[in-house]
């Protein structure tokens, strides 16, 4: 293919002018590229969109039958009544899965769109944090400090990034993605909700995400609309995916032909209706452009009758081109180019084979419904023909019909007069008789019906059909049982949902500009708020998901029924967070004007001070212990010295009566000098006995030998 024109600034000459990549031109340039391609290759890609899109289709043709009487099906669609067993027969269809797709809408609606709080925002990472690094005396300096050598106070730490600061991120762009969801984007809601009623009849849906027009966008687009190769693995490794944009009109497309967004070409008409709507395809496919061997995403839109292409377009940008090293062996740098992401697919069960397009209800219940319907209208097809009656009239039995015909017709409450008497009326005429209805076919109907239910999750507990005299927490593991299939489902829901929000994030922050920065300040109102920095995904500090939370209000009712049971009047239970669990549960509004604030304590925390009462009592324990020993250790003191008291008096008496004097004193009390010959004292022991008090052998001690 011819390359692109080489476009070069003479306002930025420099010494040596270099010539720009044809593929860096391809990516910087906006709008239709066909004019850099000849007639004769736009005729050859226009067929090529063609062939391989009903290459595709082809594969896909199973899965697209069954698909769409599914929908017809769930639709309660009439169909072309049967003639078996006669014209006219019974056609009923049971609606196992109309009934099936409300109960699902029903409830994953309200789940997964929760008012105008669909985006959570997720913190990746620790949120205590980063200080800056300390800095460092110069090598071979000692750190200064104050004088008399005392170091310095340690100083405030400088932080990179506050602690909580990423949750104040996240909680700003919670704020505006939810609100430029729930109110810059033009039936999001809607759509949505047209999806999770599909999903559980066609199995698989998707979501077009798309920046136009200076805003984002995203519309619901059903399966049969995008056509993939059946065998393909996902859509990001699909060589190319072909939309349906049917009910194009011809004056829109000669609209953006005068626009410049499509090329001028002369359309073949359709039919007699020169303005019937037409079939445009819009394949996202990879080609390569400007002959440098790499293929390339493009989007082409070509016009199914004609197959003329009315547009070529660039699928990625300057910024999606990776530039690396050489491979082993080769000069040329190692070129990856990322396309752009257009398409966000949902399933409801992935195929079991595991093929592109997932399956629903419409696939696994229609074995089912054809052996009900059967049953039901067998059953209709007998009443009826008891109801009617029948038999045989023997040849000689004239009656006088209206033209003398042997059949008479009756209304209600009618009498006919005929020519034959009464016997000849009984012995003429034999009613038919039919055998009794089979109880194997309500048995077998009882059963499909039954399996059918558990397929499709339509258990009466959880479809509010349940008696209410159950135990709460019995009632509860029923709800979670029947509520299996649905929560895998969710999961699934949520999935996409999170690759979708993250096209959001991403598209504002490469698309949004000055616009968006303007209305993200303006709606927050935060002075905090930087639309640049908080929408920098390359720091991965914050990235939009969905609420991964699936309970439903019935589980939500069912828990706040065993709180209120088991919790209710417990002291050890905080009765006031147990009331605000309960109406949050019943989505009940202004709940802190039913369950006052709890008032702040007036003394310190119970926790403090029991931990208080605790260290308190163990120290008068230890003072009373020591209080106590040293009580025994006096009483033990006193009884030692008193029988140590005696000991001394009863020896000191003995030997004052053996000197005729006081212990100690050299005569009599009356005779200051001492009597003449009177002994004097001896040595005395250092515990205050006389020495001379210890006897010899066979002498009792302390008696004087």
């Amino acid at each position: 293919m011819a390359s692109a024109p080489v476009l070069i600034d003479d306002a930025e000459e420099e010494a040596e002018t270099v010539e720009p990549r044809a593929l860096d031109m391809l990516a910087a340039h906006e709008g239709d590229l066909s004019h850099i391609m000849t007639d004769a290759e736009l005729t050859k890609l226009g067929t090529d969109v063609i062939e391989d899109y009903e290459r595709d289709l082809k594969s896909r043709e199973d899965w697209q039958l069954a698909v769409e009487e599914a929908l017809r099906v769930a639709a309660q669609e009439p169909t072309e009544a049967p003639d078996w067993p006669w014209e006219g027969c019974s056609d009923a269809h049971f609606p196992i899965l109309t009934q099936a797709a409300i109960e699902f809408n029903a409830r994953a609606y309200p789940a997964i769109v929760k008012g105008d709080e669909v985006i959570q925002v997720k913190v990746i990472g620790s949120d205590k944090g980063r200080k800056a690094p300390a800095q460092a005396a110069p090598q071979g300096q000692p750190l200064p400090g104050l004088p008399g050598g005392e170091p310095l106070p340690e100083a405030e730490p400088q932080w990179i990034t506050q602690p909580g600061a990423k949750t104040k991120r996240a909680q700003r762009v919670r704020e505006y993605l939810n609100t430029y969801v729930m109110y810059r984007m033009d039936d999001w809601e809607a759509d949505t909700d047209a999806l999770l009623l599909q999903l559980p009849i066609v199995g698989c849906g998707f979501k077009k995400c798309w920046w136009a027009h200076g805003k984002f966008h995203s519309a619901y687009l059903p399966a049969l609309k995008l056509v993939v190769d059946m065998d393909a693995k996902s859509l990001k490794t699909v060589p190319r995916t072909t939309e349906e944009l049917d009910g194009e009109y011809p004056y829109q497309i000669r609209q953006r032909m005068r626009s410049g967004e499509y090329r001028t070409v002369e359309l073949t008409q359709i039919g007699e209706d020169a303005e019937a709507p037409r079939l445009l395809l819009e394949q996202h496919r990879l080609m390569d452009l400007d002959d440098d061997g790499i293929d390339e995403p493009y989007l082409i839109v070509v016009d199914k009758e004609s197959q003329q292409v009315l547009k070529v377009e660039a699928n990625f940008g300057p910024d999606d081109i990776e530039v690396g090293d050489p491979l082993p062996g080769r000069n040329t740098p190692n070129i990856t180019i990322k396309p752009n992401v257009f398409y966000v697919k949902f399933d409801f069960f992935p195929h079991p084979q595991g093929k592109f397009y997932g399956i629903g209800f419409g696939h696994l219940l229609k074995p089912l419904t054809a052996i009900v319907n059967s049953c039901i209208n067998q059953m209709r097809d007998y009443a009826t023909a008891v109801i009617a009656g029948g038999g045989f009239i023997a040849s000689g039995l004239r009656f006088q019909g209206r033209g003398q015909s042997s059949s008479l017709t009756f209304e209600p409450g009618e009498y006919k007069t005929v020519s034959s008497s009464g016997a000849a009326l009984r012995e003429g005429i034999v009613e038919r008789t039919f055998p009794s209805q089979s109880p194997i076919t309500f048995q077998l109907l009882e059963l499909m019906l039954g399996a059918a239910k558990d397929i499709a999750a339509l258990k009466d507990v959880t479809s509010g059909d349940a008696s209410n005299n159950g135990q709460v927490g019995t009632t509860l593991a029923l709800i979670e049982q029947g509520l299996k299939v649905y929560t895998a489902v969710y999961k699934r829901v949520f999935r996409s949902e999170r690759e979708e929000f993250g096209l959001l994030y991403q598209n504002l922050a490469r698309y949004g500009g000055d616009a968006v920065a303007q209305d993200y300040a303006e709606v927050l109102d935060d002075d905090e708020a930087n639309f640049a920095t908080d929408f920098n995904a390359a720091d991965m500090d914050v990235r939009p998901v969905s609420d991964p939370e699936s309970a439903t209000r019935m589980q939500k009712m069912a828990r706040a029924q065993f709180l209120l049971q088991t919790g209710k009047g417990d002291p050890n239970v905080d009765q006031h967070e147990l009331l605000t669990r309960v109406y949050q549960a019943g989505d009940i509004e202004d709940i802190d004007k039913l369950v006052p604030a709890k008032p702040a304590p007036s003394g310190p925390p119970p926790d403090v001070v029991a931990e208080l009462e605790k260290t308190v009592s163990e120290k008068n324990l230890n003072d009373a212990r020591t209080e106590y020993t040293k009580a025994q250790t006096a009483q033990i003191g006193v009884e030692v010295g008193s029988k140590l008291g005696e000991a001394d008096a009863h020896a000191e008496g003995q030997a004052q009566s053996n000197a005729g004097g006081l212990p100690g004193v050299a005569g009599s009390p009356g005779n200051g000098m001492g009597d003449e010959g009177a002994q004097p004292l001896q040595q005395q022991s250092p515990g205050g006995m006389d020495a001379s008090l210890m006897g010899g052998g066979g002498q009792q001690p302390g008696v004087a030998g």
